[in-house]
């Protein structure tokens, strides 16, 4: 998403408002497979179904470069949003199928979270080194290595499947859309704490590169790198937590990186304000913030899915879906906003805000929780 909205930017035809609905067009498939399709996923089997994901993927990575018109991109996210969401369904229930304990659920969930990272660091710098070329017009050929390790990967799932066909479960009954988990105070503050960090997330991952280019006057190169090392350094962010949390409880983790992450935040504002230097220097401190953002979500999921009962978490990860969904969808869009209206040099204080939300309402929480 950040490099077709750094490319496409721009390009007059384009505005950032139109360009930011595109996050509208991946994450609507992605709540609505999470809740339709769940029941099928899990009779299919979780192998199966994440290497029918990949194929999707496969197919639209190798198509992007000859079909370059607006609604293909519109087609083509709808198309990436589905395979991600049945991906994510089917990495979150094996990991719960093969993990026991809360820690042992949280080391799991941040070390796939951190692989997630390293891949997105290893695209943008794939991307990076493209566009800093003689060959940056044909820079949509970079998604075909996304392509090639998509179809290598599925061809993987699709044979553990047939060796194996063992992870689908004994006997899956069809069941009707639960609702009546949005009435629980406890699931519904956490899908909404959860829903926050996505915003977040989505206002980095997606428009950094953007930040940079604009309000920075930076290269489209050094643009880039800034998204591949704020993946580079949630990598790490993630990798680090895993041995903390041996020591550690993931609500401190959680706590402590959130502190950490909106002083990093407003510090680097006030650093931006200052002077041509102050800026450079931002340019190579903030992607920083990835590895203090990089272990809120695994961490949170962790504390709630880690206690909730099997039988319901596939129902429950739709329910996270379609609200980190909406979370994404809304961040972009309202960041797409700020560009659009040449607000850019509060692109750092609005990032903040759902940070700070997250803080006052988990802190809350976690006083009445320890209360109780």
């Amino acid at each position: 998403m950040s490099i077709i909205i750094l490319q496409l930017s721009q390009n007059a035809q384009h505005t950032y408002t139109g360009l930011g609905i595109l996050e509208f067009f991946k994450d609507i498939p992605v709540a609505l497979v999470s809740i339709f399709l769940v029941d099928y996923i899990k009779k299919k089997s979780y192998y199966l179904s994440l290497g029918f994901a990949l194929l999707i993927c496969a197919v639209c990575s190798f198509s992007i470069p000859f079909l370059t018109e607006f609604w293909f991109l519109k087609i083509w996210f709808v198309l990436i949003g589905i395979s991600f969401s049945i991906g994510k369904i089917c990495v979150f229930s094996i990991i719960k199928n093969t993990t026991d304990t809360e820690k042992e659920f949280s080391i799991t969930m941040s070390r796939t979270e951190a692989a997630f990272m390293l891949g997105i660091f290893i695209v943008n710098m794939e991307f990076a080194l493209i566009l800093s070329s003689d060959y940056q017009e044909f820079w949509r050929f970079g998604f075909w290595l996304v392509g090639i390790i998509s179809l290598w990967s599925a061809v993987q799932f699709i044979k553990h499947h047939r060796r194996h066909n063992n992870d689908k479960p004994a006997d899956v009954k069809s069941s009707k859309i639960d609702f009546r988990i949005l009435t629980d105070r406890n699931a519904l503050l956490f899908l909404f704490l959860i829903s926050l960090i996505i915003f977040a997330e989505q206002i980095f991952n997606s428009w950094l590169p953007t930040f940079y280019k604009k309000s920075l006057n930076s290269s489209s190169f050094f643009a880039l790198q800034s998204s591949a090392f704020l993946a580079f350094f949630s990598f790490l962010g993630r990798i680090v937590t895993t041995k903390f949390i041996h020591k550690f409880s993931p609500m401190k983790i959680f706590f402590a990186s959130l502190v950490s992450g909106i002083i990093l935040i407003i510090s680097a504002y006030f650093i931006s304000q200052e002077n041509d230097i102050g800026a450079k220097i931002l340019m190579f401190i903030f992607p920083f913030i990835g590895f203090f953002m990089a272990p809120l979500y695994p961490m949170l999921n962790s504390k709630f899915l880690a206690k909730y009962p099997e039988k319901k978490i596939s129902r429950m990860v739709s329910f996270i879906i379609l609200f980190t969904s909406l979370g994404g969808s809304i961040g972009s869009i309202s960041t797409a906003y700020i560009f659009q209206k040449n607000l850019e040099h509060y692109y750092l204080l609005f990032a903040s805000i759902p940070l700070i939300l997250i803080l006052v309402i988990s802190s809350f929480f976690s006083i009445k929780e320890h209360s109780n």
